[in-house]
């Protein structure tokens, strides 16, 4: 079973050491935001990855995304699945992710997200396309 748990719940030794092990080796978050909105992803008690949502007008921001380097590709992809799923529990209607490798967009269609007409932080200043993905649909 998959677990998300709060960068809150987690030592500063604990968070050192996953970006030690191998795990997204030498990309460990340094900025004040990665630990304030950060989470890892736990499978069967072990931690397979770590994501960043990032509170933005309308939702959400997928701001980063580490997996265990041998992370089985079915893994990245469910990946998807239960941090849009987490992020509906707490309450966003909407995920946005920024794509700056047009080989990742497929990844992120796969995953139903679409392109975004506008940027949901336009502080960002970022080269690339944004993808949303809605979260609840309203009935009608």
């Amino acid at each position: 079973m998959i677990k998300v748990v709060h960068m809150n719940e987690v030592s500063e030794l604990e968070y050192e050491q996953f970006f030690k092990e191998g795990h997204a080796k030498d990309q460990k978050p340094q900025e004040d935001w990665a630990k304030e909105h950060g989470y890892f992803l736990e499978l069967e008690g072990q931690r397979i990855g770590y994501f960043v949502l990032y509170p933005v007008k309308g939702g959400v921001w997928l701001r980063k995304l580490l997996m265990k380097e041998q992370a089985n590709p079915a893994l990245i992809i469910m990946t998807f699945e239960w941090i849009s799923e987490y992020a509906q529990r707490v309450g966003y209607e909407r995920l946005f992710a920024h794509v700056d490798d047009p080989n990742r967009e497929t990844l992120f269609e796969m995953n139903h997200f679409k392109e975004s007409a506008q940027s949901p932080y336009p502080k960002a200043n970022l080269d690339g396309k944004w993808y949303e993905k809605l979260l609840i649909v309203n009935a009608e």
